[in-house]
């Protein structure tokens, strides 16, 4: 047998179980932040990768499905987490991850997080508005806890432009 094939070989296994270890890794941020795990998966994949990768050798390594990968390709792709790659003469595409998080956590951070912030900021007001049909003991309470939770969501709002700066550098 050829020596470089069974070096290759050799050095496939470890570098599989990194790249798997690294999608479980980023599929369980990517929960965290409210992302389908696939979307994570995706990039752990790529970040661990030494070459770009096809759509087709992401579905074969991860097991997942043709659409799972285009669509979690496709939302990577428009988060600037990843690029696209052609080769002269291909007509395959394929990925790799971006290295440099800052613009992807400054979109997720407006994206994702800002438009929840204000959706729950405003069911907070109106869950205010309720208070005076509850009994004073339990009004009293609420009241309070509504309050608190109005405040951390002012905070936050007011700290995502410094968050996004201190992002950016």
């Amino acid at each position: 047998m050829n020596e470089l094939l069974v070096s290759e070989d050799l050095e496939l296994k470890p570098l599989r179980h990194i790249q798997l270890e690294m999608a479980e890794v980023f599929a369980d941020l990517a929960e965290l932040f409210g992302n389908p795990p696939s979307i994570g998966s995706i990039y752990g994949l790529l970040f661990a990768s030494t070459e770009p990768m096809s759509m087709e050798e992401i579905v074969n390594i991860l097991d997942i499905s043709v659409g799972s990968a285009s669509q979690g390709l496709r939302r990577l792709t428009e988060l600037e987490a990843i690029s696209s790659v052609k080769a002269e003469g291909q007509r395959v595409t394929r990925y790799t991850a971006k290295l440099e998080m800052r613009h992807y956590v400054s979109i997720f951070l407006y994206q994702q997080l800002l438009p929840k912030l204000e959706r729950s900021s405003v069911r907070i007001a109106a869950l205010q508005n309720t208070i005076p049909k509850l009994s004073p003991k339990s009004g009293g309470i609420l009241k309070g806890r509504l309050e608190q939770a109005a405040k951390w969501h002012r905070l936050a709002k007011t700290l995502l432009p410094m968050v996004r700066g201190f992002i950016r550098g």
